[in-house]
């Protein structure tokens, strides 16, 4: 009987990779941030995803870039887009433990796409496939 794993946390990877590449230039999280919003952040969500094998995990993420200007959400995109792409083959350590992520694939965007309640900020967003050791 083949016994699927528990698949590791690739939101969350994602999210480590993307706060190591920005540093303090923006604030990543799977939230928006409450009141009082940065200056820049990035949203990362999982959009869907499948289990390609028993060893791979296929998350879908959506990440989504704020910023007062459009210069700004276009270098954050390239910067984040970039990030995940640098990560494929390295071992991302998260607080639910140590991801390895076989590659970022399957890229679409980065598209503009304006936020209906923040009209007043640029949001640019992309989507791909973050593959991940499942077990």
């Amino acid at each position: 009987m083949l016994i699927w794993p528990t698949p590791k946390p690739a939101v969350l990877a994602a999210i480590t990779i993307l706060s190591d590449a920005f540093g303090e230039y923006a604030f990543v999280s799977a939230k928006m941030p409450p009141r009082g919003r940065p200056e820049r952040f990035v949203r990362v969500t999982r959009m869907g995803g499948t289990l390609h094998n028993i060893a791979t995990d296929a998350a879908k993420i959506l990440v989504e870039c704020f910023a007062q200007d459009v210069g700004q959400v276009e270098a954050m995109c390239n910067t984040a887009r970039t990030a995940l792409r640098n990560a494929g083959g390295t071992t991302v350590t998260t607080t639910q433990g140590d991801v390895f992520v076989r590659r970022f694939d399957s890229e679409s965007g980065p598209t503009e796409l304006p936020h209906p309640d923040l009209l007043d900020w640029e949001r640019w967003q992309f989507s791909g496939e973050l593959l991940v050791k499942a077990n």
